[in-house]
C-alpha cells in the first residue's frame, strides 16, 4: 500500500511539473511600466484565438509610434469583439457601451476617432485603463486583427518596478 501511494504521490508531482512547464514554456511575464493600465505585471500566454472580453493582449505599436517604442508591444484590455457596436458621438468612443473621450491634445496632432460600426470577423477593440491611453478609440490604433495578437494575458499581484528598485537600493 505505501509502495502504491508513493507512485501515486510522484505520478502527481510529474504531472504538475509537466504541465507547469508547458505553460511557461507557453507564456511570459510583462512588467508594466506606464500607467495605461491598472496593474504591474501579467502573466500572458503566446496565444491569438482567445482573447476574451476583460483579458489583456499584447501587439505591436501601431506605425504611427513605432519608431518611440522601438520593439515594445502594446499592451491593452479587450473591450469589443466581432459583432459589436462601434458608436462616435462627437468627442466620445463608444464600444459595446464602454466608452472613452476623445483628447483635444490627440486631436491637434492629427489622431482621428474611429470609425463607427460594426466589430467584423477576425477583429477586436482595446482600451487602455488610462483616460489618456492612445487605444482603439483613435483611428491610428483602430481594431486589431486577431492575427497580430502577441499574447493573451491576466493581471498578477506583482510590486510597482519603482517599489523593487527602492528594496534593491536598500
Amino acid at each position: 500500500m505505501n509502495a502504491v501511494r508513493q507512485n501515486v504521490i510522484l505520478g502527481t508531482a510529474l504531472c504538475c511539473v509537466s504541465v507547469s512547464y508547458a505553460v511557461l514554456g507557453l507564456g511570459s511575464v510583462v512588467m508594466n511600466g506606464t500607467a495605461s493600465l491598472p496593474h504591474n505585471g501579467y502573466f500572458m500566454l503566446r496565444l491569438s484565438n482567445l482573447h476574451p472580453k476583460g483579458s489583456y493582449v499584447a501587439f505591436e505599436a501601431p506605425s504611427i509610434v513605432a519608431q518611440e517604442f522601438k520593439s515594445l508591444s502594446f499592451v491593452k484590455r479587450v473591450v469589443g469583439i466581432e459583432g459589436d457596436e462601434v458608436t462616435v458621438d462627437g468627442g466620445e468612443v463608444c464600444v459595446d457601451g464602454q466608452c472613452r473621450e476623445l483628447l483635444d491634445d490627440l486631436a491637434v496632432k492629427g489622431f482621428s476617432a474611429l470609425e463607427a460600426g460594426i466589430i467584423p470577423e477576425g477583429r477586436i477593440a482595446v482600451f487602455g485603463d488610462a483616460p489618456n491611453s492612445l487605444d482603439s478609440r483613435y483611428a491610428a490604433v483602430g481594431l486589431i486583427a486577431e492575427d497580430k495578437i502577441q499574447a493573451v494575458g491576466l493581471p498578477i499581484p506583482v510590486p510597482n518596478w519603482k517599489v523593487v528598485r527602492s528594496w534593491l537600493d536598500q
